[in-house]
């Protein structure tokens, strides 16, 4: 799941620290690392906000591990796969096969901003109230220094610039897919390639948005 589907399936539970502990492994680099070494298996002594960051890290792999083993994701990434291919994008120079992965994540987010812009507007104003030094004694409290750097750059970029409800359009999918994949990958979608994954997009986005809900039935 993206970051508004991890919010969305946790209603009504929005507390500032669960929800960035939410956040966190998405923003954090290789955090996945971490978790499985550090905090998956660990008796957390975290308690108040703290503990609520630590609760909220662990929803997020919980909730992903239902999400991604679901029949409705695995039916919309097959999906999402087919209309790459159609558009005529080469997977043997892109790994088409994540990159359905990502986008279906995406593209459920566009949704949940499309039918309820009001629910963004929730989502930020929650994270908003977290404050950096609560945050930092969680990081620093199991001696995460690294990725604290890291976490707060990106959590205070994310929070001033409020990138999901740019989900509106489908080009600006396009430019986050393009972003999540050079990132990881260190590929760059080539223009005729930006053009093909928006016009396979706009195909997905119609099925989505008729039966986008059954992705978040638990």
């Amino acid at each position: 799941m993206h970051f508004l589907s991890h919010y969305y399936t946790e209603l009504p539970q929005n507390d500032p620290y669960f929800t960035a502990g939410l956040i966190i492994p998405d923003l954090t680099p290789r955090f996945a690392r971490v978790y499985n070494s550090i905090i998956k298996n660990s008796v957390s002594n975290f308690e108040g906000d703290l503990g609520l960051i630590q609760l909220g890290v662990k929803r997020h792999y919980e909730g992903d591990k239902w999400f991604h083993n679901s029949e409705p994701f695995l039916h919309h990434q097959s999906l999402a796969l087919e209309a790459f291919l159609k558009e005529g994008l080469n997977r043997n120079r892109l790994r088409l096969s994540v990159l359905a992965h990502l986008t279906v994540e995406l593209m459920l987010d566009r949704q949940l901003v499309l039918e309820n812009e009001a629910l963004c507007e929730a989502y930020y104003g929650v994270i908003n109230n977290c404050r950096n030094d609560i945050l930092t004694a969680w990081f620093n409290g199991l001696g995460l220094l690294e990725e604290k750097k890291d976490f707060l750059v990106k959590f205070n970029f994310f929070r001033e610039r409020r990138f999901l409800f740019l989900f509106k359009g489908i080009e600006h999918i396009v430019y986050g897919l393009n972003r999540i994949y050079g990132t990881a990958t260190h590929t760059s979608f080539t223009d005729d390639e930006k053009a093909r994954f928006e016009a396979a997009l706009n195909n997905i986005d119609t099925v989505m948005r008729y039966s986008w809900q059954e992705l978040l039935k638990g």
